[in-house]
C-alpha cells in the first residue's frame, strides 16, 4: 500500500505529469526545481537539493520510479 503523498510532494507529481503532457519528455532536476512550464511559474521555486528529497520520498513512497536514459535519471510516475 502506498502512503499519501505531503502536499509538497503532490505538488511536484502534478508538475512532473503536467511537464511531459506539455513538452513530451520528463523534467530534469533543473526543471523541476524552477518550477516554470513555458516559462510560467506553475509551482513554487526550490533549490536542487531540496528538490532532489522530495523527489527521494517520492520513490520510497513509490509514487516515482527513476529510470536511466544514457546515464542520465528521470523520473516517472509509477503504476
Amino acid at each position: 500500500m502506498k502512503h499519501a503523498p505531503t502536499r509538497t510532494q503532490k505538488e511536484l507529481l502534478d508538475f512532473i505529469i503536467q511537464f511531459y503532457k506539455t513538452y513530451d519528455y520528463r523534467p530534469s532536476l533543473r526543471d523541476m526545481s524552477e518550477g516554470k512550464i513555458n516559462n510560467r511559474l506553475v509551482i513554487k521555486s526550490r533549490t536542487r537539493q531540496a528538490t532532489w528529497r522530495v523527489v527521494q520520498r517520492l520513490i520510497e513512497k513509490q509514487w516515482l520510479e527513476q529510470r536511466f536514459f544514457k546515464n542520465v535519471a528521470y523520473w516517472v510516475p509509477a503504476d
